[in-house]
């Protein structure tokens, strides 16, 4: 008996800029498989896939109630039209990938999706990508800010975290560039595979340990550099752990979060003993890195 491919359902929403990060939370809340976003001069459309299911009228429901909530709090969500269609497993993937191009990261540092044919220069890393239904291209700007902070701070050797992982690219090029040791935690079965699947690709699987966790709840040890591509609330939420989690100089590159929540974030930070290091941002979004002191105040 064959089993048929399962259908994704892609939900679109046209929303002002400064809700995207709010969209997303509640578009992540539902569990959709990835966001794409495209900014327009005044306004974002933001793409997001589900698995499709009996729950569609339900999830279509809460995100129009949400984004209602979103508006009484004062946030413009713009249009706030929401668009549903579904899609075959072939038409999905086909789809996904009108958002995937080769992109060059910082000098030296290339993704390439893996049905591109590409020729490294010498002495560049080239990460090959098949995100699945996961997370993480490099397409977006959160993602970019991510891994070119990770080209700037990680060092030969670290133990590293990706809290998050979705495809596992943040995690894929921590262990390119020299981490001898990768946690890479994802509550998606979905994207560990995806994660799974790119490290064998890349030829790092060794060098990543992937973990069906929250956060990294249950992880033990201390890192060099912890890495976290989620949105405000979550990383609020690990910095609670740092002291336990960062050695003493250990570096955390958070991003997932539009400018506007950049304060909170540093709060976060400073709160739990970090020095800020720098915050970077682009098209309306940021990263922050921090490092803990060798030395406490």
């Amino acid at each position: 008996m064959t089993v048929p491919d399962p259908e994704y359902t892609e939900i679109t929403v046209l929303t002002h800029p400064d809700a995207v990060e709010g969209v997303t939370d509640v578009l992540l809340d539902l569990g959709v498989k990835g966001i794409a976003e495209e900014r327009h001069p005044l306004s974002s459309t933001l793409t997001a896939y589900l698995p499709a299911d009996d729950s569609l009228d339900d999830h279509v429901r809460r995100l129009r109630q949400r984004l209602s909530d979103l508006e009484r709090t004062g946030l413009r969500i713009g249009p706030g039209t929401v668009r549903v269609r579904t899609l075959e497993t072939k038409a999905w993937s086909e789809t996904w990938k009108e958002y995937f191009q080769i992109l060059k990261v910082t000098p030296g540092l290339t993704i390439v999706p893996g049905w591109e044919e590409y020729k490294a220069e010498e002495g560049e890393f080239v990460i090959v990508l098949e995100p699945g239904a996961a997370f993480g291209t490099g397409g977006h700007a959160t993602t970019r800010l991510c891994l070119r902070s990770i080209v700037q701070h990680i060092r030969p050797g670290d133990r590293v975290a990706d809290v998050g992982c979705g495809s596992g690219i943040l995690a894929i090029t921590a262990a390119a560039l020299g981490a001898r040791k990768v946690i890479a935690t994802d509550n998606d079965r979905l994207a560990l595979e995806a994660a799974r699947a790119n490290a064998q690709r890349n030829r790092v699987a060794t060098e990543i340990q992937l973990m069906d966790v929250d956060l990294l709840t249950g992880v033990s040890g201390q890192f060099d550099l912890i890495v976290c591509n989620i949105v405000a609330e979550e990383v609020i939420r690990l910095a609670e752990q740092f002291p336990r989690l960062l050695r003493k100089s250990g570096r955390c590159i958070a991003s997932g979060f539009v400018t506007d929540s950049l304060s909170r974030i540093e709060d976060a930070f400073i709160e739990c003993g970090l020095r800020i290091l720098e915050t970077p941002s682009e098209g309306g979004w940021a990263a922050c890195v921090g490092v803990r002191p060798e030395r406490s105040r």
